[in-house]
């Protein structure tokens, strides 16, 4: 993978418990959404390479959703500017970053052979669906640890989660209501029981945290399913 933008830390596949320092969360949070908008601009493109492609275009295109998800993150996190601003100078679309196989693979969990053949309409939308829910996954993962470091409580940022993830889900082209419930269910099945069972190294009080972000996140998704 070459070296532009060597800063960004794509989202990884699994769980992470979320580290302490608000430099730490931030790039949690902004790693899966990094990757929501270079998935987005694929999904949204016409074009049938991906050097067609236009990251800087897609979110020129979308900056009100985007200002919005951040103002959200920023509510969630209580991050500082300076946490906040990392969000734009490493996104990559003011220096022309390109959409690649590279970011597509990391980001859909290598469902496809490297290199992909993403020349394929098959392979590529088959990369971008599986990177769409690893990423909102991932996303709401990171939301959740944040908050429950640093956030408001589970009364005030479980809303706050619920319509990030359905905003970033409009990024990605996927019905609102289907954002926020299934990315939710993948979230519970595949993300909290790490935390949650006994032999987890999680303390009894971030167990007793995201049992009441989970369970906040249930009682207010629950029309959506």
């Amino acid at each position: 993978m070459s070296q532009e933008n060597s800063s960004r830390r794509p989202a990884k596949t699994g769980h992470v418990h979320a580290p302490i320092s608000e430099t730490g969360l931030g790039y949690d949070v902004f790693a899966p959404l990094w990757g929501i908008l270079e998935l987005g601009a694929v999904t949204e493109s016409a074009a049938r390479v991906l050097l067609d492609v236009s990251l800087a275009d897609f979110v020129a295109a979308h900056r009100d959703e985007v200002d919005r998800l951040l103002a959200l993150v920023r509510t969630i996190g209580d991050f500082s500017p300076e946490t906040m601003a990392v969000f734009e100078s490493q996104g990559g679309w003011n220096e022309g970053h390109e959409v690649t196989a590279e970011y597509l693979t990391i980001y859909s969990g290598c469902i496809e052979n490297y290199p992909p053949e993403v020349g394929d309409p098959a392979v590529l939308r088959r990369m971008v669906r599986m990177g769409g829910d690893l990423q909102l996954v991932a996303f709401m993962d990171a939301l959740v640890g944040t908050a429950t470091v640093r956030g408001p409580g589970p009364d005030t940022a479980v809303p706050l989660v619920v319509e990030a993830v359905r905003t970033a889900g409009s990024l990605l082209g996927v019905r609102s209501g289907r954002a926020v419930a299934d990315t939710f269910r993948m979230w519970r099945v595949t993300s909290l029981p790490d935390t949650l069972r006994p032999d987890s190294s999680s303390s009894a009080e971030a167990k007793t945290q995201f049992r009441a972000y989970a369970h906040g996140l249930e009682a207010v998704i629950d029309p959506y399913t």
